[in-house]
């Protein structure tokens, strides 16, 4: 399992599954809006904004560990 980025800066296939599975929850299981889904270029963080009032906000490590 690789963790760095590619030379364009793109995120992992692990931090890409790690976002499809989280806004499956987001959407279908916990019925939450998202607002944004970013990919933070300094850190290669992906930041999600999610929630009924934007109250939901996390972001997936570079070792798709997801933190609230």
């Amino acid at each position: 399992m690789s963790f760095a980025p590619n030379a364009e800066g793109q995120p992992t296939a692990e931090q890409l599954q790690c976002l499809d599975r989280l806004c499956y929850q987001l959407t279908n299981v916990m019925f939450q809006p998202i607002h944004i889904v970013r990919l933070d270029e300094r850190t290669l963080n992906i930041f999600v904004l999610a929630g009924k009032n934007e109250e939901i906000e996390m972001v997936i490590l570079l070792n798709s560990r997801i933190e609230p």
